[in-house]
């Protein structure tokens, strides 16, 4: 072989690299992205039959026009969708006896329609099931109209209004991030004659508290509690940008029960744990009473709203000492602290309103929390999961996703 064969060998084998490496290359980056949710597809919502400008849907003054609202989860998990619709109630306005028909074969809790002037509100959930979650395109509701006002050859939108959201149990998500990224119009042009009828219309900071001293035996413990703080949750652990910052109880009771190395209980304690804003942990120490001697122990721990926990690893315990213990992750949605999460958290949070398209402060006597329904669940104020104040759809979702595990040790 010559020298210019030689060249022409080495480069057809260095292209020949590129052809495959590059291909490589580009796949890792995307798959990387997609994991850091950078270039994650969001949610969408659309309705069909599908409509533009130069396409629109053509109806005649008097017409009927029914448009199916579709959810497109991308790459999330969607469990639940409020959406706000908004028109011109010069040119449609809606059907009054059915003006939504729920797709129920997907969607078992609802709220709503609530109808104000020129929109209609509503908020759908999957339910308790999380294995439901959609993963696919999937139709929502119809939306019954009726045409009433010509658009003298031009046209007129029905589109998705700002209080609209689709929340998810995706693993780059978090239990309160809207995953909705983009919706899309219907575009309508109405023929004939006609005018306007009457649309029918419904109308706390950080604790100073100082840690507790404590002296003798002790266990230090720094928790993240899922929901609240620097937690994430089940999916998404290290997701905590949205998680609450400013709890109502940012000093909660601590129980600890010590097991020696034949499974035997040696010890059961409880102390004050206090939310550190820094940290964003709840911080504590748990003192052992003397007949706890210098060995290897197991320990369990448990607060309120969240299931009861082994602590990872052998703790050893020396006597007289304080010993740190590494953080600690704590599952949340245990609203009766019955060391479960099950039907019976899911119906109190039902109960209390989540799916309240606007849903009230639990301080207000008018929010459903403050109902006979929701007051026989006890403790109700355990039902508020991430302790901001409000049983929302944040709560329902960050339960979904916290599911994954549903008792505790």
């Amino acid at each position: 072989m010559n020298t210019v064969q030689k060249k022409q060998a080495i480069l057809f084998a260095v292209a020949l690299a590129l052809l495959i490496s590059i291909p490589l290359t580009v796949s890792q980056l995307s798959q990387q992205q997609n994991e850091n949710g950078h270039a994650a597809k969001g949610a969408s919502l659309a309705f069909t039959p599908a409509s533009s400008a130069s396409s629109p849907i053509k109806a005649k003054v008097g017409d009927s026009i029914d448009i199916d609202i579709n959810v497109d989860p991308g790459n999330s998990l969607v469990t639940f969708i409020r959406y706000q619709i908004q028109y011109d109630k010069s040119k449609v306005q809606l059907v009054n006896a059915n003006p939504a028909t729920l797709n129920s074969n997907v969607f078992t809790n609802v709220e709503g329609p609530v109808i104000n002037t020129a929109t209609l509100s509503q908020s759908v959930s999957i339910g308790s099931d999380p294995t439901k979650a959609i993963s696919k395109v999937t139709k929502v509701a119809t939306l019954h109209f009726k045409a009433i006002g010509s658009t003298n050859g031009g046209t007129t939108n029905i589109t998705y209004g700002t209080l609209s959201q689709a929340l998810s149990s995706g693993a780059n998500d978090q239990a309160n991030q809207n995953v909705l990224s983009t919706t899309t119009p219907a575009v309508i042009t109405i023929s004939g004659t006609g005018g306007p009828t009457d649309v029918p219309s419904s109308g706390p900071g950080p604790s100073t508290l100082p840690i507790p001293t404590i002296t003798g035996t002790a266990l230090n413990f720094s928790l993240l509690l899922h929901g609240v703080g620097a937690a994430g949750d089940n999916p998404n652990p290290t997701g905590n940008s949205l998680s609450n910052k400013n709890p109502l109880h940012p000093q909660r009771n601590l129980q600890i029960t010590v097991y020696d190395t034949t499974n035997k209980v040696v010890a059961n304690s409880q102390a004050p744990v206090t939310y550190d804003v820094t940290s964003g942990m709840f911080i504590g120490a748990v003192g052992l009473p003397s007949s706890v001697q210098t060995g290897n122990y197991s320990v369990k721990i448990q607060t309120d709203r969240y299931l009861r926990k082994l602590v990872p690893g052998i703790q050893q315990v020396v006597s007289g000492q304080q010993v740190t213990v590494a953080p600690v992750q704590l599952i949340a949605g245990d609203s009766n602290n019955d060391n479960v999460l099950n039907v019976l958290d899911y119906n109190a949070m039902l109960d209390c309103g989540y799916g309240q398209l606007n849903p009230l402060p639990m301080n207000d006597p008018n929010a459903v929390y403050n109902s006979t329904n929701c007051k026989v669940h006890t403790p109700t104020e355990d039902i508020d999961i991430n302790d901001d104040g409000i049983i929302n759809s944040t709560d329902y979702n960050l339960f979904l996703r916290e599911l994954s595990v549903q008792n505790g040790d």
